[in-house]
């Protein structure tokens, strides 16, 4: 009796870690999406939602003891896959984050803690796995239920945060810089316009995979001459600044700036701002779309 409890226990332990887990990527399922793209696994990015989903189901299964043999067998299989992969991802591309937990991580977790967890959470599966006793199939109509009032809302949160927010006017209209003066604003600090001219200014990371994809578009906007002045701020290392440049031959001027200075104009990366007579008439907080698609969505007459 004492065996089948110590076993509860660890099932229910592994449990909440999955549970935990899922629940802490799935408000932000597009950010797990660009650490499977940093680890180095960029053709998983498209099943970061059903990763998050069977991470919550698993946590709920084990924490309410459901099948606990066969779900603890499936939980060391994963967390042998997600060890390995975190590990080729801090010895091949320096990856420091495993990204656990989503948004519901703390900073600064040591590596080293990373891989004592991920050690213990193993055992304690391959335990429940290998000397739990096979059980008849009941579960409980509340249980049942529960399971439902979780996951329903959670396909449909990570289906949301898994969609980069597109241009839309409701985003644009969300900034604090919205149809504000440019000298109103801490872009100022940095730009100094004039009211006949309008300007482009794009802050990106060096790291950022959302941001890689928004560079060929942010060519077009020159090589059309859609606006007459393009600016561009930057946050990162400089080894990862000269990996940048030799992959994407920037043609265009890029400012280092702090991380502290880019989290005064914009709390996410890749952000536009599209400056007219001096006015920020649009922002966005996205990857940056086409000039075509840019003046098609705000009604702006861009080309010139």
């Amino acid at each position: 009796m004492f065996e089948k409890k110590a076993l509860n226990i660890y099932s229910i332990i592994v449990g909440i870690f999955f549970l935990i887990s899922g629940i802490g990527k799935v408000f932000s399922t597009a950010k797990f999406s660009d650490l499977i793209f940093q680890y180095g696994l960029g053709y998983m990015m498209i099943l970061s939602p059903l990763i998050v989903i069977i991470e919550i189901l698993l946590g709920l299964f084990l924490i309410l003891l459901i099948r606990p043999r066969r779900y603890s067998f499936l939980s060391f299989i994963l967390l042998v896959i997600f060890t390995a992969a975190y590990t080729f991802a801090h010895f091949r591309n320096g990856v420091d984050d495993c990204g656990c937990f989503g948004s519901m991580q703390p900073s600064g977790i040591p590596v080293v803690f990373s891989f004592i967890r991920n050690i213990l959470l193993l055992i304690m599966s391959f335990i429940v796995w290998f000397k739990y006793p096979e059980e008849k199939i009941f579960i409980p109509l509340w249980k049942k239920y529960l399971i439902l009032a979780v996951i329903c809302p959670s396909i449909f949160i990570a289906g949301y945060t898994f969609r980069m927010p597109f241009l839309s006017k409701g985003n644009v209209q969300t900034h604090k810089f919205q149809n504000q003066n440019i000298r109103n604003t801490e872009l100022w600090k940095y730009v100094k316009t004039v009211p006949d001219r309008t300007y482009l200014i794009f802050c990106f990371s060096y790291t950022c995979p959302h941001c890689w994809n928004s560079i060929e578009n942010l060519r077009q906007y020159k090589i059309k001459n859609t606006v007459d002045s393009i600016i561009t701020f930057a946050n990162g290392k400089y080894s990862d600044k000269l990996y940048f440049i030799q992959n994407f031959h920037p043609d265009f001027y890029i400012k280092d700036i702090s991380m502290k200075e880019i989290s005064e104009l914009t709390d996410a990366v890749p952000t536009a701002f599209y400056i007219e007579h001096d006015t920020i008439k649009a922002i966005i907080r996205s990857v940056l779309p086409s000039p075509v698609t840019f003046s098609k969505q705000l009604q702006i007459p861009l080309h010139k």
